[in-house]
């Protein structure tokens, strides 16, 4: 079996496409060597080109005539390839952060495996409203262009909580200033709490935050890629008094036997600490192992009798137990409730079990944003 791989670019998070492969490859080396398939990779930029991303899917379609197609970006851009896949009938598994609520309208022969980060800030939301009625809602003029900061906010004030101030910096570090924020917060001591919505800019929030409160107690929620190793500040959070917490779709403590075997082949193979990216990878390999096996036990299966093989079953991976939900193409995992302890590390304080996880996607699907709605084109995390 051919599985054609289309990558993108990234200057924030230059190790994304590299870590994502490592995952992919180690749960792939799994397989007997007579069922390994031939892995084949291109680039697809940021993920704003549909032309580039069409070119290059059908370049791995037609002329090197892979059997499936992985494609890390977003919609809407990732939709140019849904007439070809339909055409073709071959399955397309779309990868990527989730920052952006996913489709509601299932595509037949599409997979969307995501670390549903979205569907995390929806769920920190409401744990910020059961401990605080008003907060300052930051973030940075990239970062809030996805639903991220959507999720947070509306979970939150739904819950009869309310945003006291909005605080939107600019992109770049050298630009980043505070000054808004923590005068407001300095002329409103009654409000302590904090909803934060940062990529690569996240160690810089950090450090702004321990300059101008050293010692006064903040809560701060997080969205799950604050928690990222490459976004942590270096020696830690300096003020003891402050909190920081999130609901995230992986971490490094989980002692399932699927992400103790994924954390151990990341580190192996590159020497580095494994993060989601690198789980991404592997529970799309976890994904291709069921389905390479299914069209073996299958032989005369077609595309659509093999993906409906896969749904609705339980498949452990690196987040967890993995499920591909029938009605939607989604796949669905556990989302650990952590808090950022001494040296970085995190502290599971709770787990959401699948069910639940199913029943939040319902609500944003029962709930979607209503009139005009703007967001970047690019894939999140990839600029």
């Amino acid at each position: 079996m051919k599985i054609g791989v289309l990558l993108p670019n990234s200057t924030t998070y230059p190790l994304i496409s590299p870590n994502f492969m490592t995952g992919l490859k180690g749960r792939l080396a799994d397989l007997a060597t007579a069922l390994s398939p031939e892995l084949l990779t291109a680039s697809i930029g940021f993920g704003t080109d549909g032309k580039l991303m069409l070119k290059e899917a059908e370049v791995m379609l037609l002329d090197n005539q892979a059997d499936v197609l992985i494609v890390f970006a977003d919609h809407p851009v990732v939709e140019c390839l849904f007439p070809l896949i339909n055409a073709l009938k071959k399955l397309l598994i779309v990868v990527n952060s989730g920052a952006k609520y996913p489709p509601v309208k299932k595509q037949p022969f599409v997979i969307y495996h995501t670390l549903n980060y979205a569907l995390h800030c929806r769920l920190i939301g409401k744990q910020a409203a059961k401990v605080s009625s008003k907060a300052v809602m930051a973030t940075s003029y990239y970062d809030g262009g996805y639903s991220l900061c959507h999720a947070f906010s509306k979970s939150y004030m739904d819950q009869g909580s309310s945003i006291a101030f909005n605080f939107v910096s600019k992109f770049k570090a050298e630009e980043f200033d505070m000054g808004p924020m923590t005068d407001f917060l300095n002329a409103n001591h009654d409000v302590r709490h904090i909803l934060a919505v940062y990529s690569d800019l996240s160690q810089v929030f950090y450090e702004k935050l321990a300059i101008d409160f050293p010692a006064i107690p903040l809560n701060i929620f997080v969205n799950p890629a604050m928690l990222e190793e490459p976004h942590l500040p270096e020696y830690g959070i300096t003020n003891k008094e402050m909190s920081v917490s999130s609901y995230v779709p992986w971490m490094p403590q989980l002692t399932t036997g699927g992400n103790i075997a994924y954390c151990n082949a990341f580190k192996s193979k590159t020497g580095r600490i494994p993060d989601a990216i690198g789980a991404l990878g592997w529970d799309t390999g976890s994904l291709l192992i069921n389905y390479i096996e299914a069209s073996i036990a299958n032989p005369l299966f077609n595309t659509k009798q093999l993906l409906n093989e896969l749904l609705d079953i339980e498949i452990e991976g690196a987040k967890g137990t993995i499920c591909i939900d029938s009605n939607t193409h989604q796949v669905f995992s556990p989302a650990y409730q952590v808090k950022l302890g001494a040296g970085n590390q995190l502290i599971l304080q709770d787990t959401v079990p699948l069910v639940e996880v199913l029943r939040e996607w319902t609500e944003i699907y029962d709930d979607p944003p209503q009139g005009l709605v703007s967001g970047w084109m690019n894939t999140y995390m990839c600029s």
